[in-house]
């Protein structure tokens, strides 16, 4: 069967980034302010880059996006002033007002340039404060994997 692809592409204002979308599917529903992405989803939003089999976008009333959701699958590069992060999660959200993604599932990243390697349960980073808040379970607790240099 002939794969359709329907490539969406929806230039949304935020913080000076236009969000450049593409998909299999798309549906939108103006009365519920969601618009929703199925199938080999990729989201570009300046250098960030978030692939997942399903990203819904929440808008406002002013048609501005205040939540971003991307489930089962995601892979993900983010990119803020000297450190990228890259890995995967089930699920990343992402509120534009606050520029916080919130990362939850089996979280693994590696942040560059200093090749620490994270595995997590959940994971918030702050773009705007650069910082970083992790969370592990007592099943599967936080676990840090970095290099010291010792003389």
């Amino acid at each position: 069967m002939r794969k359709i692809f329907v490539i969406v592409t929806a230039i949304v204002w935020m913080y000076g980034s236009n969000i450049e979308i593409t998909s299999q599917k798309f549906e939108a529903n103006q009365k519920e302010l969601i618009s929703k992405f199925f199938g080999k989803v990729v989201v570009k939003k300046g250098k960030d880059l978030i692939k997942a089999d399903k990203v819904f976008i929440y808008f406002n009333k002013d048609k501005k996006p205040i939540k971003i959701i991307a489930q089962t699958d995601v892979s993900f590069t983010f990119i803020n002033r000297a450190k990228t992060y890259k890995g995967k999660a089930q699920k990343v959200i992402y509120y534009p007002m606050k520029k916080e993604y919130f990362l939850s599932g089996n979280v693994q990243i590696v942040e560059l340039p200093d090749n620490k390697k994270i595995f997590a349960q959940s994971v918030v980073i702050d773009l705007a404060s650069n910082n970083l808040s992790i969370q592990g379970n007592k099943k599967k607790p936080v676990k840090m994997i970095f290099s010291i240099e010792e003389k």
